[in-house]
């Protein structure tokens, strides 16, 4: 090739590269700029409810870093890219960058109730529903005897009801009313909250003998919150200690407003042994029902609430309030997280139906998973809306909870880093006044592990509850697993693996499961009254308890005099010649010698002589040789004094 050849061709590409050169120039700003500051073009943009500040940067097209650093100067603290935010935040957020946000509230994926009803007066009527509250023992079961003619409160363990019963009671005048039994032990505090919110109207059952007790004001407190109208009901008026006025002068210094006295709430005397007052009672809920004139629709989407679940010989039931619309066979409906399939009605006889119209307590079969006492039943259109709305409210509870976690994480990161710091901090100052001040530590917790098992839903609930709230600062419960039904195989292998305790609450225990809790040396606590599983707990934690121990001195002793013995082989060991001041000196005690008020040992005597004598005791007044074993650094003037240890074990 010619060099002039060359030298054109080396011209012309050299301009080619120089064009190029300047137009990546041109363009290269551009880049930068779409790169860091409008990384997208602004515009509609959908956000979940939930999303982490990473997920959102790479939505908008952002660098996660430069995001992160955008945040910190917005003002969010101790974030990280994996922190998730509401939607609602993320929407803020991106609004800043100039975006227009949409939130998915879910309200597509859920089933939502519908909205009530404008004109209430045109819906027809349905039973009102009433719920008896009060005190234990103050009659509650026997006054629903009487209402409903059977015989349940004979067949209760110790006097309360074990779990929420619902039942629809037809009146002398035709008319049918549904009744709900609460209990009234403590324990039952959030069945009888769950109880008030679904209720029109409260009979408060309150003893004439016994008149105003602290779960009677418990029920007015959740009754008056729940802004539901009350009768009193004073029980048991035909016993001789009964004290009706001092009854109605108790209610009144509470704040319930009885018309005695000027107010609105209506007072009837009742006795649910004789009958005595019932027929007057009954008029009373009825006039009352009219006066509130309680409607729902009959058609439309059937709504409820969950009074109770549990697993039964022919499946998974649970008992539904319906509150509007009308539940039939093989209507699809969810609660909570799970949902069914109705393949059986059953009311509170037993008997079958075909239907289930607004005040209507219902048992239902054919539920996927046991739903929760307390959750709302809603009916679903078709099967494939029924598991979508299951399965976002499943993930909703996911992402709730692995932001709780996450959050906790970060926490945990905090508290470390801050510990770090500290103790870096504390390090760079005097050592030794740093050791002091980091030396005591909180002392730790003893946990005892729990299973709980019950016959219902709700009472797992209730007993959990009363579980929880024992134990103090040093020992306390902790409930590793708790379900409704018969205690499993799994169960006890469980409670064996875990060191747990099983608490069985009404439910019968097959012999091969405590033949396999014996062989696993696993306790089950089984009983069918609550103030027993109360006492039982109380009883287990206390054993965790450490013992109380105190020490009584029994003797003192001062040392007149030294004596160096030979024992054997020329080894010699001090000997204390002591005189006793108080008590007695016994061989074999444990003992302390004092020197100028201080204790220099702690440890037993094993030589107790006098004049040449082993003896056992020395009294008072009398002098004597004491060695005690491992020490010999006796002076003059010590003092002895020989204790007792007294253990005392210890209660909640």
């Amino acid at each position: 090739m010619r060099k002039d050849d060359d030298d054109d061709w080396d011209d012309e590409a050299i301009d080619r590269w120089e064009r190029r050169k300047q137009r990546r120039a041109e363009r290269e700003p551009f880049k930068q700029d779409r790169r860091e500051e409008e990384p997208a073009t602004p515009g509609p943009i959908f956000l979940p409810e939930y999303i982490s500040f990473n997920q959102l940067a790479r939505a908008m097209e952002l660098w996660s870093n430069r995001f992160m650093k955008d945040m910190e100067d917005m003002g969010f603290e101790n974030v990280t890219s994996d922190t998730i935010m509401t939607g609602e935040t993320a929407a803020l957020i991106a609004m800043e960058y100039g975006f227009e946000p949409t939130v998915d509230t879910g309200s597509q994926r859920d089933l939502r109730p519908r909205p009530p009803p404008e004109d209430v007066a045109a819906l027809p009527g349905r039973p009102p529903v009433v719920t008896i509250m009060g005190h234990v023992d103050h009659g509650k079961t026997t006054l629903l005897d009487w209402l409903r003619k059977s015989s349940i409160a004979a067949q209760e363990h110790g006097g309360i009801t074990q779990h929420i019963g619902a039942f629809v009671v037809k009146m002398s005048s035709g008319k049918a009313i549904t009744f709900l039994d609460t209990p009234g032990h403590a324990a039952f505090l959030s069945m009888r909250q769950r109880g008030a919110s679904v209720t029109d109207i409260v009979v408060l059952v309150v003893a004439a003998d016994d008149s105003v007790m602290p779960q009677t004001l418990e029920a007015l407190k959740h009754a008056t919150a729940a802004k539901v109208p009350i009768i009193v009901a004073i029980n048991k008026v035909d016993k001789e200690d009964a004290r009706v006025d001092q009854v109605k002068a108790d209610l009144a210094r509470h704040g319930v407003q009885i018309e005695d006295f000027g107010g609105d709430v209506q007072v009837v005397c009742v006795s649910g042994k004789t009958g005595q007052g019932m027929n007057d009672l009954e008029e009373n809920i009825i006039t009352l029902s009219e006066v509130l004139d309680v409607r729902a629709e009959t058609d439309g989407m059937a709504e409820g609430w969950i009074l109770e679940s549990s697993v039964k010989k022919d499946g998974r039931t649970a008992t539904v309030l319906v509150k509007r619309g009308t539940l039939r066979l093989g209507d699809l409906i969810v609660a909570g997280k799970t949902w069914a399939k109705i393949r059986l009605l059953r009311n509170e006889a037993g008997a079958e139906l075909s239907e289930a119209p607004p005040g209507t307590p219902v048992e239902i079969l054919g539920w996927r998973e046991l739903p929760v006492a307390g959750e709302q039943v809603l009916q679903a259109p078709d099967e494939g809306k029924a598991k979508t709305a299951v399965e976002y409210r499943l993930e909703m509870a996911e992402r709730l909870e692995s932001s709780k976690q996450l959050a906790e994480q970060e926490q945990r990161q905090r508290d470390k880093a801050a510990a770090e710091a500290a103790k870096e901090a504390s390090a760079n100052a005097d050592g030794a006044a740093a050791d002091e001040q980091t030396e005591p530590k909180e002392p730790g917790i003893l946990y005892q592990n729990f299973t709980v098992k019950a016959d219902v839903a709700g009472s797992v609930e209730a007993v959990c509850g009363s579980v929880l709230e024992l134990g103090n600062n040093e020992v306390r419960p902790k409930i590793l697993r708790s379900s409704a039904g018969q205690i499993s195989e799994y169960d006890i292998d469980h409670a064996a693996a875990s060191n747990s305790v099983i608490v069985n609450f009404n439910v019968p225990i097959l012999p091969h499961i405590k033949q396999r809790a014996e062989e696993a040396k696993v306790q089950i606590l089984n009983r069918t009254v609550i103030y027993h599983i109360v006492d039982d707990i109380k009883a287990t934690l206390s054993n965790l308890l450490p013992d109380t121990v105190t020490y009584r001195v029994s003797g003192e002793a001062s040392i007149i005099q030294i004596f160096s013995i030979n024992t054997k082989k020329r080894t010699f060991r001090n000997i204390a010649g002591c005189k006793v001041r108080n008590g007695a000196i016994k061989k074999s005690s444990r003992v302390k010698v004092l020197r100028k008020g201080e204790v220099v040992f702690d440890g037993l005597i094993d030589t107790l002589r006098h004049v040449q004598k082993d003896v056992m005791e020395m009294g008072k007044g009398t002098e004597c040789g004491i060695g005690v074993e491992g020490f010999d650094d006796f002076q003059v003037d010590d003092q002895i004094q020989t204790y007792e240890e007294v253990r005392e074990k210890r209660t909640l």
